[in-house]
């Protein structure tokens, strides 16, 4: 497996675990139905995607990334700090967009510093981006 396969895989990983830990933060916040649904779908799919880059890498015989629990821990602590006086459905799918555009920052400055990762690797980022970018047009609707 290419490093930057590697480099690419890792980072899908790692994204897709910081939303997963966003959205089961935010998720225990929301007292609107509709969004509560739209957000566990979201988990749900960053779920596939995380699973889809681990078993990538480990079948290319590399180790996925460890959990960041300093990165964890940081995540925690900003919702609760940007939710303990407004936790309103607006403010929570601001948040979750923001989050959405952080990550997918992240995740095309590492796919402009890995031009040599492979076809099904860099398929599964664009994957990854398309599904951030629908997140952020469905989160609209609630801000």
């Amino acid at each position: 497996m290419k490093k930057d396969d590697i480099e690419l895989l890792r980072e899908i990983q790692k994204s897709t675990e910081m939303g997963m830990h966003a959205l089961e933060l935010v998720n225990n916040k929301v007292y609107d139905d509709r969004f509560s649904l739209q957000l566990t779908r979201e988990s749900i799919k960053y779920g596939e995607l995380h699973d889809r880059a681990r078993a990538q890498l480990l079948a290319g015989k590399q180790r996925p990334e460890p959990e960041n629990k300093v990165s964890k821990m940081m995540l925690s602590a900003s919702v609760a700090a940007n939710t303990m006086l407004n936790s309103t459905t607006s403010h929570l799918a601001e948040m979750m967009i923001r989050g959405s555009n952080m990550g997918m920052t992240s995740l095309w400055k590492v796919m402009n510093h890995t031009p040599e990762a492979g076809e099904k690797t860099v398929s599964l980022a664009k994957e990854l981006m398309d599904f951030e970018e629908n997140n952020i047009k469905e989160l609209k609707k609630y801000l």
